[in-house]
């Protein structure tokens, strides 16, 4: 059947396919023959879609109010509509939803509508695309006196159906009712907030957020500076918001609360960050557990919340499934919450002062059965109950080891479980890619680099392997690094960043000089501190066993926190370097920032290497050494610095493992490695796209098992494309502008390490 007589219908039509075509047909009249017959096509292809759902009549019925607003949502319309949930209820408040957007902005209507099928997939109930649209109308409504407020919505749309985001639909309601604030002065930061600057304030609370939004707004000077500052890249952003977290960060605490818990429970347990948890079912970003690990938040008010946290959640470990004092299968939530809580005072009763200071309701002396059981008002420290993931843990790794019980029968059990659960709490959990890992594990796979092989005086090659994701294995021995030293002729690049950046470096070295350690004493026998005091600790037990008040002086505490960290610096060298931005190289923008950070890091006395890296296929793989660890920052590491130059192309996974290598042989607490780039992962030979990054994520996560905590920066502006598949968002940053490197770096260094 053809267009022409489509309208006039055929056996089976019904009256509203007719009214549906005529209707889009009447849209299009005014636009050429070509694109309204074109169009016309894509309407018929969709009513003849739309015609094999349960909810057809509705859906056609709507569409036709849809097409008489504007033709050009139409067919986005039917795509979206097609996926919604079979429900005449949410069909009908969707396009309601559609057609009040489009009384606002039409451009704002189709991303809605575009990008609904992500939102379906990325949120936890149905109800909740609803609920998107009707946050992204009241912006509308809340903003009348503003015209181009419809930019931070549409960005609103694209953001928060993303299914990495994180952020729960509640929390982008107050970012909403934020970015009209900042629409007031200028639209463009507003947008630059809601696309990438939020993320600053991940570890911030509502009301230090708004202080963060102040600051901006009373201290930026022009239009420009607003927009660095809300797009979350300036260094005003960055330190504003250091200055604001309020609370202790868990990776101070994180092996003492391990600590504690491992008393408690008397085995060990792994704490870990709940980001790892970002789009579970259930997860709203506080306490929880997989039934094996426990995770908690990066920061928490104090430490002796940090502590109630862990000790619930290792309470939860214990009974899992969840059962009351008397057997009773608990499934209501709060009553598994506050069943933990009784049996916790129980065990502690020095916990109880703890729990008084954080609830209005635990007020109930040595009683713990006397706690509330009528609407109970949840707790600081309780955090989330996630019964999907604790049954997808257990069917993965008794799946896992299942199968590793078949070809490595001598592997005890438990040893299992514990290298699966360690990988899980890493946030691996789909069960092919945990076996490979698993299998790499106990084939004692490991592939450290051989000793160099001396070819002339000053370079040096060694092999490594690469990960192939097709076969689902490493290639051993594929690509030669040849290191080498930069060359060192004489020149004034460095001299004259120091002289035009004067006042810079002398700002940078001084905010260094404050991260620089002091002497320290141990106290030992205190309430609070760094690490357990494991003489006091055994005493304190041994006086909760004999029936006394378990003390909780068990800490060693110092006056002084001690530095122990290292950094490995990967500057690309690749031939797009050489591209201009506002008149100068990329190329010499980052080799500003390492000149910058050279001289912050010399003050500071972290030691720290700096490399160049490019390549031409798999055996010509060049780094470069500007510095090694045990160079000092002289005039010869200056020179080398300014003479590196764009080469050739970027074999991205081999360079990660080689400087793994070189950090892996420092001795040192915090070791990082700064990656600073302008592209994606390419080289010849090296595959498409998805080889190239399913190698450089594996090499990222091979640095992460040593304990090296990897951190890209890139220029590249489709860098969300793939970055989110190499790296978690914590653990990278999109420059909007190359040109805020050299101010940034040191920001964010500062930031990783203070």
């Amino acid at each position: 059947m053809n267009i022409q007589d489509f309208h006039q219908g055929e056996a089976g039509d019904t009256s509203d396919t007719e009214l549906m075509f005529k209707t889009a047909r009447a849209a299009v009249a005014h636009l050429r023959s070509r694109t309204s017959k074109g169009f016309l096509v894509e309407v018929e292809r969709e009513i003849r879609e739309v015609e094999r759902s349960t909810d057809k009549d509705i859906i056609l019925a709507e569409a036709r109010k849809i097409c008489e607003l504007n033709w050009a949502l139409v067919l986005p319309f039917f795509n979206a509509a097609r996926k919604v949930p079979a429900s005449e209820d949410l069909i009908l408040k969707f396009s309601n939803l559609v057609q009040q957007l489009a009384g606002h902005d039409i451009d704002v209507a189709v991303t809605f509508l575009e990008r609904t099928p992500n939102a379906l997939e990325s949120f936890e109930h149905h109800q909740d695309l609803i609920t998107w649209g009707r946050q992204g109308l009241d912006t509308f409504h809340k903003a009348t006196n503003n015209r181009k407020i419809w930019k931070a919505v549409n960005a609103y749309f694209i953001e928060a159906s993303q299914a990495n985001c994180g952020y729960p639909l509640e929390r982008w309601s107050f970012f909403l009712e934020q970015a009209i604030r900042i629409a007031a002065v200028s639209v463009d930061a507003t947008v630059g907030f809601v696309s990438h600057g939020n993320r600053v304030c991940l570890l911030l609370t509502e009301a230090e957020t708004i202080r963060w939004i102040d600051k901006g707004l009373e201290n930026s000077a022009s239009g420009q500076e607003l927009v660095n500052y809300f797009n979350g890249t300036s260094l005003k952003a960055i330190e504003t918001s250091d200055c604001l977290i309020s609370g202790v960060p868990l990776r101070s605490k994180r092996n003492t609360l391990a600590i504690i818990c491992e008393a408690f429970l008397g085995y060990p347990v792994k704490i870990q960050s709940n980001t790892v948890l970002l789009g579970c079912k259930g997860f709203s970003g506080g306490a929880a557990t997989d039934g094996r690990t426990i995770f908690l938040p990066e920061i928490a008010p104090n430490f002796a919340l940090y502590k109630l946290m862990a000790l619930h959640q290792a309470m939860l470990l214990q009974r899992h499934p969840f059962t009351s004092l008397d057997g009773l299968i608990l499934s209501d939530p709060a009553q598994i919450h506050l069943d933990a809580d009784e049996r916790l005072i129980h065990q502690l009763p020095g916990l109880l002062h703890d729990m008084n200071e954080y609830s209005e309701d635990h007020h109930i002396d040595q009683h713990p059965e006397k706690l509330q059981r009528t609407g109970p008002v949840p707790k600081p420290w309780w955090g989330d109950i996630l019964p999907d993931l604790m049954r997808e843990t257990d069917e993965t790794i008794t799946l896992v080891k299942e199968k590793a019980a078949d070809q490595y029968g001598d592997i005890p059990p438990e040893l299992l479980e514990g290298l699966l659960s360690t990988l899980m709490a890493g946030g691996e959990r789909e069960p092919n890619a945990l076996w490979k890992l698993l299998g790499e594990m106990l084939d004692n796979i490991e592939f450290p680099s051989p000793e160099a092989e001396e070819l002339q005086e000053s370079v040096k090659t060694f092999f490594y392997k690469e990960w192939d994701q097709t076969t689902g294995d490493y290639k051993i021995d594929w690509c030669q690094v040849r290191q080498r030293i930069a060359k060192e002729h004489p020149n004034d690049f460095v001299q004259h960043i120091q002289e035009r950046l004067r006042g810079i470096i002398l700002l940078i070295r001084k905010q260094f000089m404050k991260l620089k350690p002091e002497l320290f004493r141990k106290y030992r026998a205190q309430p609070t501190g760094d690490s357990l005091d494991l003489d006091a600790l055994v005493q304190a037990l041994t006086d909760m066993r004999s029936g006394a008040a378990m003390s909780e002086n068990v800490y060693i505490r110092r006056d002084k926190r001690i530095r122990d960290v290292s950094v490995f610096f990967l500057v690309d060298l690749s031939g797009s370097t050489e591209d201009e931005v506002n008149g100068r190289k990329v190329i010499d923008i980052q080799k500003e920032s390492m000149v910058i950070m050279a001289e912050a890091l010399d003050v500071l006395g972290d030691p720290y290497a700096i490399y160049g890296f490019s390549s031409e296929g798999r055996f010509r793989v060049d780094m470069f050494n500007v510095k090694d660890f045990n160079e000092p920052y002289d005039e010869k590491v200056q020179y080398r610095l300014g003479n590196l130059q764009p080469l050739g192309l970027t074999r991205m996974g081999t360079v990660v493992r080689h400087a793994t290598y070189k950090l892996d042989e420092v001795p040192a607490a915090i070791k990082l490695l700064v990656i600073l780039t302008d592209g994606r992962p390419y080289d010849m030979e090296y595959g498409n796209l998805e080889y190239a990054i399913s190698d450089t994520k594996k090499a990222i996560q091979e640095a992460r098992a040593q304990n090296i905590h990897p951190f890209i920066i890139t220029s590249d502006q489709k860098g969300s494309d793939y970055l989110q598949m190499i790296s978690p968002q914590t653990e990278c940053v999109i420059l909007p502008k190359v040109e805020l490197l050299p101010t940034l770096l040191p920001a964010l260094y500062r930031r990783l390490t203070g």
